[in-house]
C-alpha cells in the first residue's frame, strides 16, 4: 500500500501499517467532526437558554458551548497525529506525513477559533 510519503519500508511491520491506515481513516472523519462540532455547539448554547444567532450571549455561555465543540473538532486531527507518530516510531516512514498534517490542522483549528474569540471580544461583536 502506497501512502502520501511513498511506499512503506521493507522492514515496516504489519502493526505500523495498521496504525498508519487507522490514523488516515480517523483523519478522514474531519468533515463529520466539523458538522458534529457545529451541531453540538448550537445545542449546548440552546440548552443554556440562548439562540445561536443572539448577539447578547455572555462569554461564559459561549465558552461552555464552544470548548466541548472544539474538542470534537480536534479529535480526528489529534488522533491522526498520534497514529502518525506511533507508525513512524514503529518504522513506517509514511507516519511522518500524517503526523505533520494532523498537527498542522489541529494547530490551525485552535488558532482560528482563538482569533475569532479574541476579535469578537476586542471589537465587541
Amino acid at each position: 500500500m502506497s501512502g502520501p510519503a511513498g511506499p512503506p519500508a521493507a522492514d515496516a511491520g504489519a502493526s505500523a501499517r495498521r496504525v498508519l491506515r487507522t490514523g488516515w481513516v480517523v483523519f478522514a472523519l474531519l468533515p463529520a467532526a466539523f458538522v458534529g462540532a457545529a451541531i453540538l455547539g448550537d445545542w449546548l448554547v440552546s440548552l443554556q437558554g440562548y439562540s445561536s444567532g443572539d448577539e447578547d450571549v455572555p462569554t461564559a455561555v459561549t465558552l461552555r458551548a464552544g470548548l466541548p465543540a472544539l474538542l470534537v473538532l480536534l479529535a480526528p486531527s489529534i488522533t491522526g497525529a498520534w497514529c502518525g507518530h506511533r507508525a513512524e516510531r514503529l518504522g513506517h516512514p509514511g507516519g511522518r506525513a500524517l503526523f505533520i498534517v494532523g498537527t498542522v490542522v489541529a494547530a490551525a483549528s485552535v488558532f482560528l477559533n482563538l482569533v475569532q474569540v479574541l476579535a469578537s471580544w476586542i471589537l465587541g461583536l
